[in-house]
């Protein structure tokens, strides 16, 4: 669906209420989502010839100026609700995004919020986050199958699920707000990963001891972890992030590979790869001692990103 940079203007219509969908994986406008109205919503702007426009990552809707007051007056929660339902286009959509469903709700789940429990943006009167964080989480997440998402789910909902549902409730904000309508906002984040370079030389190369990976930008520190053994005789340098990296599909990060020596710093790689989605483990924390065994069990697993360098 195409986007637009701002509001569309409609001559002789009123804007309502915009819904923007955001994510810090994509730091450029990006077409990852794709909406559609439900059944009953869409019968709702069909009776009141109301219309539905692209707007940013998401929709405007609009009413006829006129017909506004009509809308609007009087009304009582329940007599004039929208709801959209949000897909992902990308299929990797779940391996960057956060957050991940808890334990307990491992089928599908969808992430469902409301204009009734939105929360007004910092500096922004006439915008309002459609959760209590400032990014969606699990605690907004239903399973598919909760009785609370029925009425907005169509059959084939059940096999491939929105990854977003979103209601609004006109007499929550929209029908006593200001006349230019109301922003409501949905923020998703990025997961976040450590990295974790693998550095492959042959065992002989005795200057592996002296390397380093150095952030050009001072923001991500690395530690040697060890070697590991290889195919063919040969071995790999470890080296892991200390600090945790969220996920983007454009990385400002600026590694080199270094290698001290008596006369100062040498550069071996001037810029390293950066992490791929498609290369995540999940490591554990190793268990040294057996009173440590129920702490580690309770312990989230770390999302590694492992890089292979020759």
């Amino acid at each position: 669906m195409p986007t637009s940079a701002s509001t569309p203007v409609v001559p002789g219509y009123t804007r309502l209420f915009t819904i923007d969908v955001t994510h810090t994986y994509w730091t450029v406008p990006h077409l990852w989502l794709r909406h559609e109205a439900t059944q009953d919503t869409a019968e709702w702007v069909r009776r009141r010839d109301l219309l539905v426009r692209p707007h940013r990552q998401g929709l405007a809707v609009f009413c006829a100026t006129e017909r506004r007051d009509v809308l609007l007056d009087d009304l009582r929660r329940g007599d004039a609700v929208a709801t959209f339902k949000w897909y992902a286009q990308d299929v990797a959509f779940s391996l960057y995004t956060s957050p991940t469903p808890p334990v307990a709700q491992q089928g599908a789940s969808v992430c469902f919020v409301t204009s009734e429990g939105s929360v007004p943006v910092d500096g922004q009167t006439s915008t309002r986050r459609l959760h209590a964080q400032p990014y969606v989480d699990a605690s907004d997440g239903v399973p598919v199958d909760a009785p609370s998402l029925t009425p907005y789910l169509a059959r084939t909902d059940r096999v491939n699920p929105p990854v977003l549902v979103v209601k609004i409730d006109l007499a929550d904000q929209v029908a006593g707000g200001e006349p230019g309508g109301v922003d409501y906002v949905a923020n998703f984040a990025a997961r976040e990963s450590c990295w974790r370079y693998y550095y492959v030389c042959t065992e002989a190369d005795e200057g592996a001891d002296a390397l380093n990976i150095v952030d050009l930008d001072e923001k991500v520190s690395f530690v040697t972890a060890g070697r590991e053994a290889r195919a063919g005789g040969r071995h790999a340098v470890i080296f892991v992030s200390e600090q945790a990296i969220a996920m983007q599909q454009q990385y400002p990060q600026r590694f080199q590979l270094r290698e001290r020596g008596r006369s100062g710093e040498r550069v071996l790689i001037r810029r390293l790869p950066n992490a791929d989605i498609g290369s995540l483990t999940q490591k554990t924390p190793k268990v040294h001692k057996p009173q440590d065994a129920e702490l580690a069990a309770q312990s989230r697993a770390v999302l590694v990103s492992e890089i292979y360098i020759n």
